[in-house]
């Protein structure tokens, strides 16, 4: 779980994570964050369009949002500037619906491939690379390395680097997307240095690890880790916008902006496990409505066991690639995220209800945290009435409290109110609603603390069905 800010602009370097991992665990990032923000009401419940107008806002481009609710799908797009023309209304019918990259979306769909070579008993989670790579590279691994499973690696728990060679981000990051070939990917793993002294770790984004997941699939198979997706995922599903070569349908992709600036395709080649499908609003609800349907679905128990928790990662769980919020017995929510150079995109599951949604951007810039942060807010609700306390008190509460070995929470006190941050970023003030409790309610977020023998020794941070846990480590001395 990371602190995020409502406003943070892509580029190549954020091009690493491909995600946005913490979607509906976004946190607070100073006073601006603390503002209800467009869109603060928006839910699954939303007109598609209204949503769709909140992503975009002032940006340049198209958005389409998808929802599924009730077994029925509609749709809703923004678009600037305004096509001369009005657009034919979208709908699930319709062979013309825009395209777009749907940059780490494509990672569910590996996910899916794992869980059904896994129910079929052809592959095992607990199989390691040493196991795996066997004859496939000449290079020995580590021991640490060849001690990584599927399990740690669909999971982000394998302790793997983002990238191969240590790459991070820039333009070495889009280039090896785009360069590398299977073999290549293959070759790097010897060299590779993973980020912790064995696995597993805690939640560490790896795109590397993904992709190697996609090719070992395909290995088990004798096939590339493309025709595998079209012969057990899309194909089946009928879902013939799902590609990654466009041929004829190159005409019908969203032009895709960074901001202003006019953004290239993203196409990959060893990578391609991890972002290379390009689909649409109406093949997204058509695998929504997939998985949804669970054990009896097309999917059959691969499905279940996609979205089964595997580890925790950011403050939650993670199934097979699939992000998992929510506490267990209750509502939980299911979802993955996507950027590319110049798209970005938000999937999304809440078997509870039944509703799906896909928000589909063709600005990687286009602001959907405020989508994100209103859709978590309006599943996992917080106590909003405020309860007087004796602004003494308050002092008892400054600090650090550490949440990673990265990560503090600062908390403050100014002007009789206690206020927080992500240190390095601005302060927002919290409400409290009840003994050692506090909120940032406009964002959905909650605070309690916790005592032992009467002093404060930590701090619970909650919001969109995730939390982190922080333990005093230092006392403040800020007090206005």
């Amino acid at each position: 779980m990371r602190l995020l800010s409502r406003g943070p602009q892509a580029s190549l370097r954020r091009l690493a994570l491909l995600s946005m991992a913490s979607a509906l665990a976004l946190l607070l990032a100073g006073p601006a964050a603390a503002q209800s923000p467009p869109g603060a009401a928006l839910s699954l419940a939303s007109d598609p369009a209204l949503i769709a107008r909140t992503a975009l806002d002032a940006e340049r481009g198209t958005v389409v949002v998808g929802l599924l609710r009730g077994g029925k799908a509609s749709y809703g797009a923004a678009y600037n500037p305004e096509p001369p023309t009005p657009p034919r209304a979208l709908s699930s019918e319709s062979a013309e619906q825009p395209m777009f990259e749907i940059g780490s979306v494509t990672k569910v769909f590996t996910g899916l491939l794992l869980a059904q070579a896994v129910e079929r008993g052809d592959m095992k989670l607990d199989d390691n690379l040493g196991q795996l790579m066997a004859g496939k590279i000449k290079a020995p691994l580590s021991p640490a390395v060849a001690s990584v499973t599927l399990r740690q690696l669909v999971t982000h728990t394998g302790c793997m680097p983002v990238m191969a060679d240590g790459v991070t981000g820039g333009p070495a990051l889009a280039s090896q997307m785009r360069a590398f070939e299977r073999q290549e990917l293959y070759d790097a793993l010897p060299r590779i240095k993973l980020l912790g002294a064995a696995p597993p770790c805690a939640g560490a984004y790896s795109n590397y690890g993904m992709a190697l997941v996609g090719l070992l699939v395909a290995d088990r198979y004798n096939t590339t880790w493309s025709e595998l997706v079209r012969a057990r995922i899309t194909e089946p599903l009928g879902m013939n916008d799902t590609v990654i070569l466009l041929g004829d349908k190159a005409s019908r992709m969203a032009p895709a902006f960074a901001g202003d600036r006019r953004q290239s395709l993203l196409d990959m080649k060893a990578y391609a496990p991890i972002a290379a499908l390009r689909s649409t609003a109406a093949d997204m609800m058509v695998f929504s409505r997939a998985i949804l349907a669970g054990a009896s679905g097309p999917f059959g128990p691969a499905a279940v066991r996609l979205l089964t928790p595997l580890a925790n990662y950011e403050g939650a769980e993670i199934g097979y690639a699939v992000m998992v919020r929510g506490a267990e017995g209750a509502r939980r929510t299911y979802y993955h995220a996507g950027v590319t150079e110049g798209y970005r995109t938000l999937w999304l599951l809440a078997p509870d209800t039944g509703e799906a949604m896909i928000l589909l951007s063709s600005n990687t810039r286009a602001p959907l945290q405020r989508v994100m942060l209103a859709i978590g807010k309006s599943r996992y609700p917080v106590p909003t009435v405020e309860v007087p306390v004796d602004a003494d008190r308050l002092a008892e509460y400054r600090g650090e409290y550490r949440v990673t070995k990265s990560k503090s929470l600062d908390f403050t006190v100014r002007g009789g109110r206690l206020l927080v941050r992500e240190s390095g970023r601005g302060y927002n003030p919290l409400k409290p609603i009840g003994t050692e409790r506090f909120t940032v309610g406009e964002i959905g977020a909650q605070v309690v603390f916790q005592r032992e023998g009467g002093q404060v020794v930590g701090v619970t941070l909650s919001q969109g069905g995730a939390q982190v846990v922080g333990r005093r480590v230092r006392e403040g001395a800020l007090v206005d």
